[in-house]
C-alpha cells in the first residue's frame, strides 16, 4: 500500500432509522478514485455490498476471496483481511449488527463467517426487484446514491421486520445484555456478563457464539481492540483515554499483537492513516463505537 491511498476514498455514514435500529449499525456509500486500491478491511460485523460502479475483493485468511456481485452479502469477519478496489468505484452498504445478520441472512456466525455470497441465496427475488431497478437507475444516473441508500433502508426493513426472521426473545434479552456487558467499561470482566443473566455460563457461550462467531471472551478480545484502535487513531487522544486503552493490556506486544489481528495496522500507523481513520470511525461500528462518537 503507497502513502497516497488513504486519499483515495471516503466514507459517508448514514444512520438508520428508528425501527431498524436492532438490525442496523450504519448505512454507508463510499467513493474511491481509480486505483486499483490495497488495503486491510478491519474485523468487521456483517456488511451488505452494492457495488454501483467498479468492484472488490476481500482476501479472507485461509478461504476463497470474497468478489462483489451485484447485492452481496459479507458474513461477520472473525479478523482483518486484505480487500482490492478496482473503480473509479461507488458502493452502497449497510452495517448489520448481530441480529441484522441473523434476520436477513438466517446463518449462525459461528457456522457462516468470512465469506460473501449473494444476497438472493437468502432472500426471496420479489423482495430484491425494487432494490434492483434502484441499483440499475442509479448507475444511469437517474437517481443519486442518496435514493439507492434509501432503497437499500426499504429492502432491510422488507426482510428483517418479516414475521419470524428476527431473533426470538429470550436470544434478543441475551444479546442486549451482551451489549450493555460490553458497552459498560472499556475491559469488563467476563463474569461481570454472566452474572448479569439467569442463564447458565454455557448457554451463554452457545448464543453468543451463535451470534458473534465466538465466546463471551474472544469477543471480548475483538471489541476492545477495535476499541483500542478507534481511541488511538484519534491524533488528540486525551491522556486519560490513552492510559485506559495501555492498560487493558499486559503488555505493548498484546497491543500491538490485537490491532494488527483485527485491524490490520499497528498502532504507530493508525494516527497518521485517513482511510483507516474512516474504516475505525466509531459511527460505522456498533457496541465498539457507542462511548466513542463524542470524543
Amino acid at each position: 500500500m503507497t502513502d497516497e491511498t488513504p486519499s483515495l476514498r471516503k466514507i459517508e455514514w448514514v444512520a438508520p432509522s428508528r425501527d431498524l435500529s436492532d438490525f442496523v449499525h450504519s448505512f454507508f456509500i463510499s467513493r474511491s478514485e481509480e486505483g486499483p486500491i490495497e488495503d486491510m478491511m478491519p474485523s468487521y460485523s456483517a456488511q451488505i455490498f452494492i457495488f454501483v460502479h467498479g468492484k472488490g475483493q476481500i482476501h479472507y485468511p485461509d478461504r476463497e476471496p470474497g468478489r462483489s456481485g451485484n447485492i452481496t452479502l459479507a458474513a461477520p469477519m472473525m479478523r482483518a483481511a486484505p480487500m482490492m478496489l478496482e473503480g473509479p468505484c461507488l458502493t452502497i452498504g449497510a452495517s448489520l449488527t448481530p441480529s441484522g445478520w441473523a434476520a436477513i441472512s438466517g446463518k449462525p456466525a459461528d457456522k457462516v463467517h468470512d465469506c460473501t455470497f449473494e444476497a438472493d441465496t437468502v432472500i426471496e427475488a420479489e423482495k430484491l426487484r425494487p432494490l434492483e431497478a434502484a441499483i440499475a437507475k442509479c448507475r444511469e444516473g437517474s437517481i443519486d446514491a442518496r435514493a439507492l441508500c434509501t432503497e437499500l433502508e426499504n429492502t432491510v426493513r422488507s426482510v428483517a421486520l418479516e414475521p419470524g426472521r428476527a431473533p426470538k426473545d429470550d436470544h434478543r434479552k441475551l444479546l442486549a445484555a451482551i451489549e450493555a456487558w460490553l458497552a459498560s467499561e472499556f475491559n469488563p470482566p467476563v463474569q461481570a456478563l454472566y452474572d448479569s443473566v439467569e442463564l447458565g455460563p454455557r448457554q451463554v457461550q452457545r448464543v453468543c457464539r451463535r451470534y458473534y462467531g465466538v465466546p463471551p471472551a474472544q469477543l471480548l478480545k475483538r471489541y476492545r481492540a477495535i476499541r483500542a484502535a478507534m481511541l488511538l487513531a484519534h491524533e488528540d487522544l486525551p491522556a486519560e483515554y490513552r492510559d485506559e486503552v495501555l492498560g487493558a493490556y499486559f503488555d505493548q506486544a498484546h497491543l500491538i499483537h490485537d490491532i494488527r489481528r483485527y485491524t490490520g495496522r499497528t498502532p504507530k500507523r493508525l494516527p497518521n492513516e485517513p482511510l483507516a481513520q474512516d474504516l475505525l470511525n466509531p459511527d460505522g461500528h456498533g457496541i465498539e463505537g457507542k462511548k466513542l462518537r463524542d470524543i
